[in-house]
């Protein structure tokens, strides 16, 4: 199998979060979801319960996210970060039907050694009084946005 939509997540600790990501990754027509040093449990209750079945049929692996990233590049496939600083707004970004996401740490967003390894990073606007979205929601944006309709 040759993944060319993916979704790789940095230290993301909430166990609702991947599973929804994971959920959202599986709806959106995403190939496959790489877990990063530092994520929850693929295990933990409550992400096989968010994740409503698509646990059992979305490939998810366990992963470097640096070797990844290297290893999509590799094949030409671009990788964008989630970022805001030094990122463009995420409408600026080519839909694609071969892309990978990496999106991060409730709080402390992706580890910039990682960013530093992306194609591009992106941001998405934020209109209103809100610092930030929540990493599911954002994650669930883009997967939608930058796929080829």
């Amino acid at each position: 199998m040759n993944p060319e939509k993916i979704l790789l997540i940095d230290a993301v600790q909430d166990p609702g979060n991947i599973g929804t990501m994971i959920r959202t990754a599986d709806a959106a027509g995403m190939d496959m979801v790489i877990l990063g040093e530092g994520c929850a449990d693929l295990y933990h209750p409550k992400v096989i319960r968010s994740t409503q079945g698509s646990l059992f049929h979305m490939p998810i692996m366990k992963g470097d996210l640096s070797e990844a990233i290297a290893g999509l590049q590799e094949r030409g496939i671009p990788v964008y970060g989630t970022a805001l600083e030094g990122a463009v707004s995420y409408e600026t970004a080519d839909k694609s039907d071969s892309f990978a996401i990496l999106v991060g740490n409730e709080g402390q967003g992706v580890n910039k050694d990682l960013l530093k390894k992306t194609t591009q990073n992106l941001y998405i606007p934020i209109y209103g009084k809100s610092e930030s979205l929540n990493v599911g929601v954002a994650s669930a944006i883009l997967m939608y946005a930058l796929r080829k309709q």
